[in-house]
């Protein structure tokens, strides 16, 4: 509604293994398995987040959080998954671009979202739509509601 409202585009992504783009926040050791060849019963350092451990949906949140406020954008008061930055039409008209992010999934409303996506696209791998082979796009479908 705020992109019909205000004459603005909207786009669609999914971050590809974003839990892995996050460092760990804590040292977790391990014993390395029968998969790490010679390097099998090695103790080895996890570095990266990774899907099942309790912590990895912070670190994630944390890491793409830092990388927003890079992109200049703040979090709302209402809600911290929404992301907001002041901004200006051609024609002088002043609006904000949103960023709504749900874990891995990405929104972006704005005059020129794509230039959003392309930074993102800089700092994550967006994974690709199996039909169209484009990493963003307008979205049909977020969040499992159709709304296009």
């Amino acid at each position: 509604m705020i992109a019909a409202l205000n004459n603005l585009s909207v786009l669609v992504a999914d971050v590809g293994n974003a839990y892995l783009n996050a460092p760990c926040q804590e040292k977790i050791w391990f014993t390395a398995g029968k998969e790490f060849g010679s390097r099998a019963g090695t103790k080895i350092v996890l570095v990266r987040a990774l899907y099942g451990l309790k912590t990895s949906g912070a670190a994630w949140r944390a890491h793409i959080s830092g990388n927003m406020r890079e992109l200049g954008f703040e979090p709302s008061n209402a809600d911290p998954d929404i992301w907001m930055r002041a901004a200006t039409k051609l024609d002088g008209f002043k609006y904000y671009e949103y960023i709504l992010i749900y874990v891995d999934d990405i929104l972006a409303l704005g005059e020129h979202p794509e230039k959003v996506m392309i930074s993102l696209s800089e700092i994550y791998q967006l994974k690709k739509d199996k039909k169209t082979g484009k990493t963003y796009a307008p979205p049909e479908r977020y969040l499992g509601a159709n709304i296009g």
